[in-house]
């Protein structure tokens, strides 16, 4: 009974997404704001109305909120133990005195949006309730918080079933007619469960989607994740109102160096991946804050073309690579890659662009926010172990 309904759901939404599904209108750059779990996990003891609204004030105090960040999610375990008793979600009453609806007329006060997540299962991966058997009146009781944003998990779901499940689930919030971005991890269990992955059906319900492991504050896994999407070419999939998400950043969280953070927010930005923070807000060092507020790195990764870059060369040997994406003003940024455990040269050239090696152009640094050139050929940099440089070229 269940297949025949989440079967019919498909039906129905094959019809429905020609007036919302994807042209929901919304993500038509990458989403940009701050989520709770790599900073606070699931310590409950840290989840709470107080904590949450305080990240909210911090993003607009910072001048986040100035520079495009704009959604305040909250990850898993917020939920009390037990719906209530028509059924709904509620918060942890101790934690979230005043609900969810409080919170997120807080946060809409600020000028920010609201955003929450949940599961596909009968339980999140936190062990809290999930969504499973309540699709419908969970997608309404969001739309009654007023819930810009929405991430579904899918621990302890049947991955050979979640084409249906997703399916349905943005079915359902459709049907709210409240606008909510819709976050998706069904290609991640499809990774995890070596299941074969519908790529151009998941662009036309998702407006972003995990696809591979959890990041971790490491160098080592935010790379890896990185040569994930470039062994699986995953960069085919992205574009305006449809994202590929490596995941939340880990910048500023204490685990690596002021360089390596850099590099990995300089990768984000290349990969047009969402830009959502996974630290602190209230308490930022100057040089986290610097990161997080680089106007001209953010501006390639919300640049309105939507083209997610790929990695043009790399050398294993010295651990050095190119990463490069075009931009909608007929300019490319370029990241100039080092893994290696020495500084080195890195150069990209014209060819290797689409241009003209004849071309001249200027170079603007994105990071030192200093300009060179004209030059024609190519453009080298020496980059130290464990970091990038990242620029724009421009052809004169």
């Amino acid at each position: 009974m269940r297949a025949t309904t989440l079967s019919l759901a498909i039906l129905l939404f094959s019809v429905a997404s020609s007036v919302l599904g994807l042209n929901n209108g919304l993500a038509r750059t990458p989403p940009m704001g701050w989520n709770s779990w790599n900073h606070y996990g699931c310590r409950t003891n840290l989840l709470t109305e107080q904590m949450f609204m305080s990240q909210a004030k911090a993003m607009v105090d910072s001048g986040m909120a100035k520079v495009g960040y704009q959604y305040i999610n909250l990850d898993d375990c917020w939920l009390a133990p037990e719906r209530d008793s028509q059924g709904r979600l509620q918060p942890d009453p101790v934690r979230f005195p005043h609900g969810i609806k409080y919170l997120a007329d807080y946060v809409h006060s600020l000028g920010l949006k609201f955003g929450i997540y949940e599961d596909t299962g009968p339980k999140t991966c936190g062990g809290w309730p999930g969504s499973e058997g309540h699709y419908k009146i969970d997608a309404q009781t969001y739309a009654e918080w007023d819930v810009d944003y929405f991430k579904l998990d899918g621990c302890f779901s049947n991955a050979t079933q979640m084409k249906e499940i997703y399916t349905s689930y943005g079915l359902y919030l459709n049907q709210t007619g409240r606008p909510m971005v819709y976050s998706c991890s069904w290609p991640t269990y499809a990774f995890v469960h070596q299941l074969p992955m519908d790529w151009d059906y998941i662009i036309t319900i998702c407006n972003l989607w995990r696809e591979y492991y959890d990041i971790k504050d490491t160098w080592n896994s935010w790379t890896d994740i990185l040569d994930y999407q470039a062994t699986s070419a995953l960069n085919r999939w992205a574009g305006p109102g449809h994202w590929n998400d490596p995941d939340m950043l880990e910048v500023g969280n204490g685990g690596q160096t002021f360089e390596e953070y850099k590099a990995h927010f300089s990768l984000w930005a290349i990969l047009a991946a969402p830009l959502v923070a996974g630290n602190d807000l209230t308490n930022m060092t100057q040089q986290t804050l610097s990161i997080l507020t680089n106007e001209e790195v953010i501006n390639v990764d919300q640049d309105p073309m939507g083209v997610q870059g790929t990695r043009l060369w790399q050398n294993t040997t010295t651990g050095t690579e190119v990463w490069a994406r075009p931009l909608q003003d007929k300019s490319h940024a370029v990241v100039l890659f080092n893994r290696g455990a020495a500084a080195s040269n890195v150069t990209v050239t014209w060819e290797s662009l689409g241009l003209a090696s004849t071309s001249k152009a200027n170079i603007r640094d994105l990071w030192d926010k200093k300009d060179s050139g004209p030059v024609s050929q190519q453009f080298s940099a020496s980059v130290a172990s464990h970091a990038a440089v990242m620029v724009k070229i421009s052809l004169v």
